[in-house]
This record gives C-alpha cells, sequence and structure tokens, in this order.
C-alpha cells in the first residue's frame, strides 16, 4: 500500500478540515510518542506527549500509531482510561519537509465519549506496565532484552527528556553498524552474532556513561548516542571499534564499526529526525574493512534529495520507457560475441542518460530494485523472442537479480512465466547473481538457485573476488559460469601475487566444468593474461561498452 505524502502546508490545512468532526485530530510521532507541530517554516518540532490526552504518564502497550506507522496501514483502537472511551483512527503519513527530508508520522483522528461501564473498564487498558507495580516487566519495557542497552522507544524518550532538562547543552547525535553484520551470522553462527552485539552495546554504553550521554540500540546491529558535544571525542569512538575488531575478526571476515554523527542544532526537532541524519551520514561511508566516522553536512542532504526524486520520478520512468535496456557483449577473445549482459539506463525526457551508479543503490534501499529487475528480465526476454529465426538466435543474455529480489517475489514463478509468455528456451536468459548475495543469506538463496537450475537456467556467480570470496560457494552452488572480478589484474603492490591467485581460480573453474567469463577487460595485455591463464569469455570496455539494442545488433 502506497502511503500518501504531504508538505507541511498541505498536511495543516487537513488536520484544520478535520477538526470539527471530531474531538482531536492531530499528527503523531509514535516512535517518540510525541504530537508533531506543524511549523510555519515547513518543519516540525516535537511537542506534547500524545499519551497525556488520556491523562497517562507512560506510553502505551501495542500503539495503535505505532503499528500504522510500520505497517503502512489504517489501524483503529480503543483506549478506557478514568470513565472515558478514546476512539482512535491511526492513518500513516509521510510529511514532505521544507529541506527535503521525509518523515513517517501518523494523523490521529480521537472521539471521545463516557464509558458507560465505569471504573471498571479500566481493567482491559492495555498499558500493562503502567497499571502494574512489577519492576521486571517496566525493565523489559524499556530496555532490550539481548544488549541491556534501551530500546529504540526508550532511546527516543529519555533523549527527548534529557534535552528538554537541559537546551542549551550542544549535543551530537551518533549512530553506528557493523560492516556486513548478517555475514557474522552466516560464517560464525548465531550465538557468536549475538557476542558480538553483546560487546558493542558494553563498549558504546561505557562511551555514553564517561560523558554523561545515553545509548541504544535501535534495531539489528544499529545503534545509538547522544553526547554532549564538548565531551563528545571521535577517538573514543575509533578505539573501541579498533578493540571490536581485534577480539572478532579472522581469517575471513574483518569486523569493522561505523559511525555516523549529527551535531544537533535545533533540540525540539524529533529524535529520529536525528537519528535518520546520522544515518544519512554513514551510509555515505565506502564499504571498507577500516572503521570510520562521517559527520552530516548539506552534501549529504543534497544526495538525499537527488535520491528522493530518484524515488519519486521511478515509477513514471518505468511506465514511460525511460528506464531502458543496454547490452554489453560477451565475447571470445578474438571479439566474437556469444551472448550480452542486460544492463539499466535511464534516459530522462531532456535527453540525458542517468547512469547506474546514480539509481541502483538508491533503489535497493528503497525496496524498489525488484520491480526494476522485473522490468529488465521482460525486456531481455522480449528481446530473445525478436532474435528467433535471425542471425541473432543462438545469442544469450544475462540479467542480474538481486537478493531482495528473493524476499519480494517468487522469482521462479516470475522467470518462468516470462519464458512461457513469449516462448523463449531458458537456457537463453543466464540469471546472474553477485558471490556477495548468495553468502549473504544462503538459506534463501541457495533453494531457488538450485530450482532455476533443474528447470533449464544456466547460473551465473557475478563479481567474484570482489567481496567474501568463499571457495565453499563453489562447492555449495554447481554454476554454470564464473564471472571474475577484474580486481586481480588492477595495479597493486601484490601484482604477482593477484596473478597466481587468478590463474588458479581459472583453472579450478574449469576442472569444475564452469565457463569463465572475465569482467572488466580494457586493455590486449589485460585479454593475454588471460588468455594464457584459461579464460575463454571477456566482457569489457576493450571490446564494447554497454550500448542500445540496436547498436549492439548491428555490430554483432
Amino acid at each position: 500500500m502506497k502511503i500518501a505524502e504531504y508538505t507541511i502546508d498541505e498536511m495543516k490545512k487537513i488536520v484544520s478540515g478535520v477538526s470539527g468532526m471530531y474531538d482531536l485530530a492531530r499528527v503523531v510521532d509514535p516512535s517518540e510518542c510525541r504530537v508533531l507541530e506543524l511549523r510555519g517554516d515547513g518543519g516540525i518540532s516535537a511537542g506534547e506527549c500524545c499519551y497525556g490526552v488520556w491523562e497517562s504518564s507512560q506510553r502505551c502497550i501495542n500503539c495503535s500509531s505505532a503499528i500504522a506507522c510500520k505497517t503502512g496501514c489504517h489501524q483503529v483502537k480503543e483506549e478506557r482510561f478514568n470513565e472515558k472511551i478514546f476512539h482512535i483512527q491511526s492513518n500513516p503519513i509521510r510529511l514532505k519537509l521544507a529541506d527535503g527530508g521525509i518523515y513517517d508520522a501518523v494523523l490521529e483522528l480521537i472521539s471521545i465519549h463516557n464509558d458507560e461501564k465505569g471504573a471498571g473498564a479500566e481493567a482491559v487498558n492495555d498499558r500493562i506496565a503502567e497499571n502494574s507495580d512489577s519492576k521486571a516487566i517496566r525493565y523489559q519495557a524499556q530496555y532490550d532484552s539481548l544488549t541491556k542497552a534501551l530500546n529504540r522507544d526508550s532511546f527516543y524518550e529519555k533523549a527527548r527528556m534529557e534535552m528538554e532538562e537541559n537546551p542549551d547543552i550542544p549535543r551530537v547525535m551518533i549512530t553506528s553498524d557493523i560492516r556486513e553484520f548478517r555475514l557474522v551470522n552466516s560464517l560464525f553462527g548465531e550465538a557468536k552474532g549475538n557476542e558480538v552485539l553483546y560487546k558493542t552495546a558494553e563498549h558504546l554504553k561505557k562511551i555514553a556513561d564517561d560523558c554523561g550521554g545515553i545509548c541504544g540500540r535501535l534495531g539489528g546491529d544499529r545503534f545509538a548516542l547522544l553526547l554532549p558535544d564538548a565531551l563528545f571525542s571521535e577517538e573514543s569512538l575509533i578505539d573501541a571499534a579498533h578493540v571490536l575488531s581485534g577480539t572478532f575478526s579472522s581469517g575471513i571476515y574483518t569486523l569493522s564499526l561505523h559511525f555516523g554523527i549529527f551535531r544537533v542544532a535545533d533540540t525540539s526537532a524529533p529524535v529520529s529526525v536525528m537519528c535518520d541524519r546520522a544515518n544519512m551520514a554513514l551510509r555515505t561511508i565506502s564499504d571498507d574493512v577500516r572503521c570510520s566516522a562521517a559527520y552530516f553536512d548539506d552534501t549529504i542532504m543534497e544526495k538525499r534529495l537527488a535520491e528522493q526524486q530518484t524515488i519519486s520520478e521511478f515509477d513514471d520512468a518505468l511506465q514511460n520507457g525511460q528506464i531502458r535496456m543496454y547490452l554489453q557483449p560477451l565475447t571470445d577473445k578474438s571479439g566474437n560475441a556469444f551472448g550480452a549482459e542486460a544492463l539499466a539506463r535511464w534516459k530522462r525526457p531532456d535527453g540525458e542518460i542517468v547512469l547506474p551508479s546514480a539509481f541502483i543503490d538508491t533503489l535497493e534501499r528503497a525496496g524498489l530494485i525488484h520491480e526494476l529487475d522485473k522490468y529488465i528480465w521482460e525486456q531481455a526476454v522480449k528481446q530473445l523472442s525478436l532474435w528467433r529465426g535471425t542471425d541473432k538466435e543462438d545469442l544469450s543474455i544475462s540479467v542480474n537479480m538481486s537478493a531482495k529480489d528473493l524476499y519480494c517475489m517468487d522469482v521462479y514463478q516470475v522467470l518462468t512465466d516470462l519464458l512461457d509468455k513469449y516462448g523463449v528456451s531458458r537456457d537463453k536468459l543466464r540469471i546472474e547473481i553477485t558471490e556477495s548475495a548468495l553468502i549473504e543469506d544462503p538459506e534463501n538463496s541457495y533453494p531457488v538457485i538450485t530450482k532455476l537450475q533443474d528447470a533449464g537456467f544456466l547460473i551465473e556467480i557475478d563479481d567474484f573476488g570482489k567481496g567474501q570470496s568463499s571457495l565453499s560457494l563453489l562447492k555449495d552452488i554447481k554454476a554454470d559460469i564464473l564471472k571474475i572480478d577484474m580486481g586481480f589484474l588492477r595495479e597493486t603492490a601484490n601484482k604477482t601475487r593477484s596473478k597466481i591467485i587468478l590463474r588458479s581460480v581459472i583453472s579450478m573453474a574449469n576442472e569444475l566444468g564452469m565457463h569463465v567469463i572475465s569482467e572488466g577487460v580494457e586493455t590486449e595485455a589485460q585479454l593475454s593474461t588471460l588468455t594464457s591463464m584459461g579464460c575463454s569469455g571477456f566482457q569489457g570496455f576493450y571490446f564494447s561498452r554497454p550500448v542500445p539494442v540496436s547498436e549492439f545488433e548491428s555490430k554483432y
């Protein structure tokens, strides 16, 4: 379900328009449990506690607005308190802020009636923690059970209290994550993953305690700290990360902790906005094994605005044919094409060509990559059907499959339906999936890959050698084609060792009966080296850049 988006001015008019129909109409942030003040400058501020309307002193358990925000679906609930019934409608919305940010919130419409049942109705109130003297229940409601850090809701609440009590103290909001944390569970087991999270929380809580700040776990491997700016030290973060790295790193995985840092300028802003700004800085950190910290600035906001534009324009771009399939040939050493890889290019109405680097990652993060992949899959299958009965009918097309595709759709059913629809043989459409995607979630990816192979599809492992290469991957996945990342041949102090490894990988793949294709071939010297090592397939600028279908057809 698509959640409606409104500017601050639009939402102010809506609230004003429905106020006469309900006893109370308001916009709330269910994460922080605050009424949002919609400012005239197009921004928002955190106001009073939303649960104060029924004279409560503590957040609600099973909050309908929190559920609406998480699920994106309208929710209805009744609260009974002090002989009154509060009928609450929670409508998820997205606010478009003046600075370009998008903020998830809820429009609450509340009707208040007298409770004819009297005081006895209070027994059915859902605020169990508030009505109980049990310290254990209170603790469980505030702290994360694994790490013993504050949970997300309590972190937001305590952060708000800290800033309200001392509004003149400059502060920094810091969020952190662990690079490729899923690999910890995959490689070492869930128990080791839990140990990593517990130790991470232990170190971060000490940093917060040492300077009078607070620490919480936002979920997964994501933590947050609110610290006084005057006592904040980036070195303390780096030191903690180095200790954790030395404790948990192994020969096949190096634990790396990354930090996003946001200096709080407006303490009235919702805490979740502060965390979002820190997260935006966090996402700018390159995916390497070193601990890094990044600070939020205007450049990051500009990038965020560009991402929001990409997301908002994506549906129309698909519908209007702005997203186009380009083909990059797969050739033998003489440049004769035996197939092509399908790649997406975005051609705007003004003729500008948007490269994948400008929109693929954005679609991944927004959960839209499956729509792009499905679209390109159909374009590829349609093209293969057009080549039937021509001099190109022996060519195949390789398409990319994201790990997120496995969660968003039945990949097997979608692909087989497309081939049946256009009458294309299954060995003509080759499926590329990166080694990192396979390693990240083998439980979901391996069965699907096996099912596709059994149905006649050819499977390619893409970018082998670029990430956390695992020989067990070649053992467990009987892929048909291995596409080697050309990082092996880039200039490096260990060039000789790289060539030895590359030669061994090619030889091993050949013995396993896999066709080897080297990506990124740019020079004749590279082509010669790879050929001498036993590689028989090539892709790269030496032969051709990705080109429109018509250009590919005329050349090959």
